[in-house]
């Protein structure tokens, strides 16, 4: 079942159950109105009391689900077997009861499936013809029994076309429920998707922006802390500036806005500014090159490579213990390549690492479908390489 406003929704044939019942009460209230409308021959207190019964009989149809019948079926037609001995019972006493077979036939195409349908109803149909030629005189017992064979190809005909009907639908809607679940599960894997993509935008941003901005702020009031009065003021504005642009940075982030570097700058100045003030900040010498005709490329291209040499930078102001770093930018036809390399101590890189900023620039490199490769040797400096292909020019 699907849920419509938090209720479960009945198939077409559940909701068209009732009309079943109001027929079988009907034909049950014609029968007793045709019996009293005649002579009695009979105690019509026990027609009246076996009617009763039969309604009585009839009420758990109405208040059970259609699934319920249809489950465990050899118990369920022990229940029937007692409507159809009331109903035999009130042959006998008016043969006109055999009106109330519109009774009967819906509940067993209704409530059986189709094989015990069939073979109910063709048991039902045998039995009340054995009951009707034992119990009466038939003129032409052959035409009675042709127009009762008729009638159950008939009954089945329509109970087999139905029960298809119903189990297409059953097959549809089972199909639909499942379309719907992993539609569903679809929606959450791309929240939780996106929600996953947001956070790694910021651990990122935040790694390679305020954390190194917080660290050189620590960095400039220690040095002020212990430096002479003289160059105090100097580490303290040094430190308010940086303090600034980490806030600036912070609100980029919130509203996810490129780098203020970026802003009023190319790529090549905006790498060059940083490399500049960097180089200033840890009296370390750096040489910018740029090979090919520089071009103007896609905002998400710019801040990752801005990005990646400011992670880049930092790592060997952290780890390398450097004298020289080197940074070009080679413009190709279909790539565009960015190697940094620095004279340090270098790292044996078949070490696993744990840090986060060569995950963090590699994230960068590969969801613009390029890659970054780290060539390392102890004692013989490290190279970084960038390359971005399929240059897209704007």
């Amino acid at each position: 079942m699907i849920e419509n406003n938090g209720k479960e929704k009945k198939e077409v044939w559940e909701q068209w159950d009732w009309v079943w019942h109001v027929t079988a009460y009907i034909s049950l209230g014609v029968n007793v109105t045709l019996f009293l409308s005649e002579s009695f021959t009979v105690d019509p207190m026990m027609f009246l009391g076996l009617s009763a019964l039969l309604a009585l009989w009839y009420i758990p149809f109405i208040s059970s689900p259609l699934t319920l019948w249809q489950d465990n079926p050899r118990r369920k037609v022990l229940y029937l077997i007692l409507g159809w001995i009331l109903w035999v019972g009130l042959i006998i006493l008016n043969v006109g009861s055999l009106l109330l077979a519109a009774m009967f036939y819906p509940l067993i195409f209704s409530r059986f499936i189709i094989r015990w349908a069939i073979a109910l109803a063709t048991f039902q149909t045998l039995g009340l013809y054995l009951v009707y030629v034992i119990l009466y005189e038939a003129g032409n017992w052959l035409l009675l029994l042709m127009v009762t064979l008729g009638f159950l190809v008939a009954s089945t005909l329509i109970g087999a076309f139905v029960a298809s009907l119903i189990k297409q639908s059953v097959a549809r809607q089972r199909l639909l429920d499942e379309l719907t679940q992993t539609r569903a599960r679809l929606l959450k894997s791309e929240r939780e998707a996106g929600v996953l993509s947001e956070r790694q935008r910021l651990a990122r941003e935040i790694h390679d922006t305020l954390a190194q901005q917080f660290t050189s702020v620590i960095m400039h009031l220690s040095a002020a802390r212990l430096s002479a009065p003289d160059v105090i003021q100097t580490h303290v504005q040094q430190a308010e500036q940086t303090a600034r642009e980490g806030l600036a940075e912070a609100r980029r982030m919130i509203w996810d806005k490129p780098p203020g570097q970026l802003e009023n700058a190319s790529l090549v100045e905006s790498i060059e500014g940083v490399a500049a003030r960097w180089s200033v900040e840890n009296a370390i010498n750096v040489e910018m090159a740029v090979t090919g005709t520089p071009r103007t490329l896609d905002a998400s291209m710019d801040v990752a490579l801005l990005r990646i040499s400011q992670e880049a930078l930092h790592n060997i102001k952290k780890h390398a213990r450097a004298q020289n770093v080197n940074i070009t930018l080679s413009y190709m036809p279909d790539v565009l390549v960015m190697d940094i390399a620095d004279d340090g101590q270098g790292f044996d890189t078949s070490v696993s690492r744990r840090g986060f900023g060569l995950q963090s620039m590699r994230e960068r490199a590969e969801e613009l479908g390029g890659e970054l490769t780290v060539e390392s040797e102890p004692g013989k400096g490290t190279n970084i390489a960038v390359s971005l292909p399929k240059l897209d020019v704007i």
